[in-house]
C-alpha cells in the first residue's frame, strides 16, 4: 500500500486513479516472483518470516530512493501476517482441485467476477485498468477451472454508463444528467467511496463485452435510476475525425478522439421500483430495454428496478 501510494501521487496530473491499496504493486510482485507471498506461504511460518524480512528490506530502499517514504517495520508486518495465517489456515486448499472434482462429479458450480470487462489488464482501456484479467477470459487461470466446463455466461450491464478514475469515457455526462444519475444510483465507490464518473448507454462498449466474453445472457441493472428523464440517450456507434469507427477500440488514444453517435428515446417517468413483472413496466421502459438488447447482441434475461430480490424481473 505504501508503494501504492507513493507511486500514484508521485504520478501527479499522470495518475489512472488506483485505489491506493496496493493492488498494482502485488500483481507486480507476482509477475517478479522473488517478491512474492502466496497464501500457502502463510502456512509456513519460518520461510514467511524470512521472506518479508528480505521483501521488506528491499521495498525499503525503493520507498526511499524514489518517494523519500520513511521504512516499514517488516516485524510488524510479518507478526500481523503471521496471524492472519493462522486465522486462515484451516480454509486453505487446492481451489483448482476442489473445482476439477466437482464438475467430474457433476456438480453445478457458480464463478462471479467483480470487476468491468473494460478494466481488463489485457482487453481493457489500458493503462486505465486493474491489475488482473477480470473478463470472463481470466476465469479459467484465475479459477483453475478447465477450458470448456463453464457453459453459460451471464453479464451484468448498467441502464446507463459508469466509470471510475481516469481514462476515456466518450458517453460521459458531466453535467445536470450525469449528476441526477449519479445522486439516484448512489454512484460511488465501494471501498473508497469516490463519486463515479456516470454517462449515457453505451452499446459500442458493452457489444464488445459481450462478444469477448461470449456472453449468452445479460441482466440489466438499475433501470429504476432512469425513472424521471424524459429524453434518454443511447450510443450507438463512434465517429472519429469524421468517419464512422465500425467497432470498438480499447485503446486509450482512439477512445479519447472519438465522438458518440447517439439515438434518443423517449423516457417514463413512473417509479418502477415496485414492479415485478416485466410486463407492468410502462411502454416505454420496456421499448429502452428491447432496443438495448438488440445493440448490444445478446439476450436480456433479467432487468433489475431495485435492490431487493423480489425487485429482478425474469423474461
Amino acid at each position: 500500500m505504501a508503494q501504492d501510494a507513493a507511486s500514484e501521487t508521485a504520478a501527479g496530473d499522470g495518475s489512472i486513479g488506483t485505489t491506493k491499496r496496493g493492488i498494482g504493486p502485488t500483481y507486480a510482485d507476482k509477475m517478479h516472483r522473488t517478491t512474492a507471498i502466496r497464501v500457502a506461504d502463510l502456512a509456513h511460518e519460518d520461510r514467511l518470516k524470512q521472506k518479508i524480512q528480505t521483501i521488506v528490506t528491499d521495498r525499503n530502499k525503493l520507498l526511499h530512493a524514489l518517494y523519500g517514504a520513511p521504512p516499514l517495520n517488516w516485524q510488524e508486518i510479518f507478526e500481523t501476517y503471521r496471524e492472519y495465517g493462522r486465522r486462515l489456515g484451516p480454509f486453505v486448499d487446492d481451489v483448482g482441485h476442489l473445482l476439477i472434482q466437482n464438475y467430474k462429479d457433476g456438480k453445478r458450480i457458480v464463478f462471479e467476477g467483480a470487476h468491468a470487462v473494460l478494466l481488463d489488464i489485457d482487453h481493457g482501456t489500458f493503462p486505465y485498468v486493474t491489475s488482473s484479467n477480470c473478463s470472463a477470459l481470466g476465469l479459467y487461470t484465475g479459477a483453475g477451472a478447465p477450458p470448456g466446463s463453464v457453459k453459460n455466461f451471464v453479464g451484468i450491464m448498467k441502464a446507463y454508463s459508469t466509470r471510475v478514475g481516469g481514462g476515456p469515457f466518450p458517453t460521459e455526462q458531466d453535467n445536470e444528467t450525469g449528476n441526477y444519475i449519479r445522486e439516484r444510483g448512489n454512484e460511488y465507490g465501494t471501498t473508497t467511496r469516490r463519486p463515479r464518473r456516470c454517462g449515457w448507454f453505451d452499446s459500442m462498449a458493452v457489444r464488445y463485452s459481450v462478444d469477448l466474453c461470449g456472453i449468452t445472457a445479460i441482466c440489466i441493472t438499475l433501470l429504476d435510476v432512469l425513472s424521471g428523464i424524459d429524453e434518454l440517450k443511447v450510443c450507438t456507434g463512434y465517429t472519429i475525425r469524421g468517419k464512422k469507427l465500425d467497432y470498438f477500440r480499447a485503446d486509450m488514444d482512439t477512445l479519447a478522439e472519438v465522438e458518440p453517435v447517439y439515438e434518443s428515446l423517449p423516457g417514463w417517468k413512473e417509479d418502477i421500483s415496485g414492479v415485478r413483472n416485466f410486463a407492468d413496466l410502462p411502454a416505454n421502459c420496456q421499448a429502452y430495454v428491447k432496443r438495448l438488447e438488440t445493440l448490444v447482441g445478446a439476450p436480456i434475461k433479467m432487468v433489475s428496478v431495485g435492490a431487493e430480490r423480489s425487485a429482478t424481473l425474469m423474461r
